[in-house]
């Protein structure tokens, strides 16, 4: 009897964590200190491919800052430093050598003129008119698939970054908060516009991790949920430390590994891994 009652309690046991999500806890790893001006939201960290150092922005305006680090967090760029666009997400092309970004409402497209320092000194149209779902959407690129990718609603729709066109056959429906272990009902029904409650509305992170390519922040439990893009179920948490700022628009980002957080008081995105 004794041994049926523990090969029974070691069967629950094993069970019951095989149920249970994946959760696995972040650490913060780094801090972009922004330079002092105006501005309250974070817009996007982006590495450059070629100098390896994360570019960092404030949104909301041209004249807002744009800083750019090294590995260990220190600002190598001129403190004056400005977007020189209203720019909301932000990408380094490789093909172009050069960073990309779309810009606020329907101000379409832009591609950086760099000098060798990596100093961004002009802005260049690259696509007109507002080729991406929202005002404030916030652009991530998929250097895979040559793709940028945008939050609308529950959806993750995506633009060629080539043409700035729409592909409609590369939308995902993403299933907030249902996973393989605890599928949706099979009555489901899903409006995949509306926008999300309790989740950083805005963006949308690429991770390219398989089956967990895509990445929404949520408010009410402070993680990071990643989701896999060939069923849009929920494959991965990832919990953020209990003082860590989180917002329900702009002020999320992903670039090397790292998951961002923009911390308005202290103007400084700050890293976790």
């Amino acid at each position: 009897m004794k041994y049926i009652f523990l090969s029974l309690f070691f069967s629950f046991v094993f069970t019951s964590q095989s149920n249970a999500q994946s959760v696995r806890q972040l650490r913060k790893t780094i801090e972009l200190k922004m330079p002092k001006g105006p501005g309250n939201n974070g817009g996007t960290v982006a590495q450059n491919g070629k100098n390896r150092y994360f570019y960092a922005t404030i949104a909301g305006n041209k004249t807002y800052s744009l800083a750019y680090f090294n590995a260990a967090g220190e600002m190598m760029s001129p403190p004056d430093l400005a977007l020189l666009a209203d720019v909301r997400g932000l990408w380094y092309n490789p093909a172009l050598k050069t960073f990309q970004g779309n810009l606020f409402g329907d101000g379409g497209w832009v591609t950086y003129v760099m000098d060798d320092a990596g100093i961004v000194y002009d802005v260049k149209p690259f696509a007109k008119g507002q080729l991406q779902p929202f005002p404030n959407s916030v652009g991530q690129y998929n250097m895979r698939e040559n793709l940028v990718h945008f939050l609308k609603g529950s959806t993750v729709v995506s633009y060629s970054a080539v043409t700035g066109a729409e592909d409609k056959t590369k939308t995902f429906l993403l299933k907030t908060g249902y996973g393989k272990k605890t599928p949706p009902p099979a009555d489901l029904k899903i409006d995949s516009n509306a926008v999300l409650t309790n989740y950083n509305s805005t963006t949308v992170i690429y991770t390219g991790l398989s089956n967990a390519e895509f990445g929404l922040l949520n408010l009410q439990t402070k993680e990071i949920e990643l989701y896999s893009k060939t069923d849009g179920l929920l494959s991965q948490k990832l919990k953020l430390p209990a003082d860590a700022i989180v917002s329900d628009k702009l002020n999320f980002s992903f670039s090397n590994n790292t998951y961002f957080l923009y911390d308005a008081r202290n103007r400084a995105w700050v890293g976790y891994r």
